[in-house]
């Protein structure tokens, strides 16, 4: 009797309205990343060495509104930008490889709450994300020795990429209007068309390239990311 009462208890409690989680209320959130690398490695000769640079920023806003209660709809819009170069020695000679890359997404979802008490609970959320990339590549190698094999080449990298997934995580209210999550599951099913086409002089027709590919990734948390394991939101 006394479990049955138990049980009892915490289905009228489950079953009451969530003051925080009620229909029409909208809320906003986001995410900020930041990534610098820098490296050099000898490859453990004195005639070779390999430097490596990489700079990323990038943000994403979100805003949501709840359609009933523990369900909502909302958007989040991607703004990614990259830097990377490679210099590779090797005697007198050098290769140089430069990219540039500036990424723009949009990724409507819909969003399940399932409260476990009145603050704490987790979620899960559908989505269809859809990102557009383009960039700039540059190859060159020089030579002083033999200035007659120096090369070079320039590409723009233009690609397309649509996907269906869902996140899940855990949310907690810090108090009514400040939300705290982490995403722990993150899976996705991806299309993407890309297109490479050379920009420099010498370019060739044949040189140009377009492909598609299909990818499906399940990801869980396994690394300290800001964006990923501490997650803020703002709730009216």
């Amino acid at each position: 009797m006394s479990f049955a009462a138990m049980v009892l208890t915490s289905v009228a409690i489950l079953a009451q309205e969530n003051p925080y989680l009620v229909a029409e209320r909208p809320f906003l959130g986001g995410g900020l990343s930041v990534s610098i690398t820098d490296e050099e490695n000898a490859n453990n000769t004195l005639t070779s060495q390999i430097t490596e640079e990489f700079s990323s920023f990038g943000i994403s806003p979100t805003y949501g509104k709840f359609i009933s209660n523990r369900w909502a709809v909302g958007v989040t819009f991607n703004i990614t930008s990259s830097d990377y170069k490679r210099i590779s020695a090797l005697d007198n000679s050098t290769n140089t490889s430069i990219r540039n890359t500036t990424r723009v997404g949009i990724t409507p979802f819909f969003r399940r709450f399932i409260p476990i008490t009145e603050r704490f609970g987790a979620f899960i959320q559908p989505q269809l994300p859809y990102t557009y990339q383009i960039g700039s590549i540059e190859d060159k190698f020089r030579d002083p020795t033999d200035p007659a094999n120096n090369t070079g080449s320039n590409f723009i990298d233009q690609s397309h990429r649509i996907g269906l997934g869902m996140i899940g995580g855990l949310y907690y209210f810090v108090n009514r209007h400040f939300s705290l999550e982490t995403n722990l599951l993150d899976i996705n099913f991806t299309y993407s068309i890309e297109n490479l086409e050379q920009t420099n002089s010498s370019a060739q027709a044949d040189n140009n390239r377009q492909s598609s590919r299909t990818n499906f990734q399940i990801n869980l948390v396994n690394q300290l990311r800001l964006n990923q394991i501490f997650v803020f939101n703002y709730y009216f």
